[in-house]
């Protein structure tokens, strides 16, 4: 990610079903570096089913990097499962999990071979409530350049003392993360 100056061009809040559909419609354009990140996973809609068949889309569409922010996999029911990570992480996807402090963090972040970017902001985790079932609220921004105003959070997120690579997380015995503070 460069210094270059960036300039948003486009900005507005949905709710779920809105947010689903500007998501959705933001993957028809060749996407060249991929960031999500999401405490909570689960199924997702169609056609995508899981995390996994989402980051093989992309990666199909030629998707050159995919980056996953997350909590650590398998701490409950929600987390993504260890297998899953081992999965994706097998398919060169890269995956960065944040033990401490909690990670409540959901965005959802699009570079474009073209030179713009879209990224996704607010209470939706990459599940099927978060796209369909729940009330949310999300902002979109859109704009050109090739930074935009979420990498200085991506890069904070993935920083040392903040996230480690899944491989550094495996070799460190599984760390658990600190629990959600109400």
């Amino acid at each position: 990610m460069s210094d270059k100056k960036s300039r948003v061009t486009f900005q507005e809040v949905y709710y779920t079903r809105e947010f689903k559909k500007r998501f959705f419609s933001s993957l028809s354009d060749e996407i060249k570096h991929a960031v999500i990140c999401s405490p909570y996973f689960d199924k997702l809609p169609k056609p995508f089913e899981d995390i996994m068949g989402f980051c093989l889309f992309l990666k199909k569409r030629g998707a050159q990097t995919i980056h996953v922010i997350t909590r650590p996999p398998g701490d409950d029911k929600q987390a993504m499962t260890v297998e899953m990570a081992h999965r994706l992480a097998a398919e060169e996807i890269e995956i960065f999990i944040r033990t401490t402090p909690y990670l409540h963090a959901k965005m959802y972040h699009f570079e474009y071979v073209r030179g713009n970017f879209r990224s996704f902001v607010g209470s939706a985790n990459f599940t099927m409530g978060g796209f369909e079932r729940n009330h949310e609220l999300v902002t979109e921004i859109e704009g050109v350049g090739e930074t935009s105003p979420c990498h200085r959070e991506i890069q904070r997120m993935q920083a040392i003392g903040g996230a480690m690579p899944f491989a550094a997380w495996i070799a460190r015995g599984q760390p658990a993360g600190e629990k959600e503070r109400p």
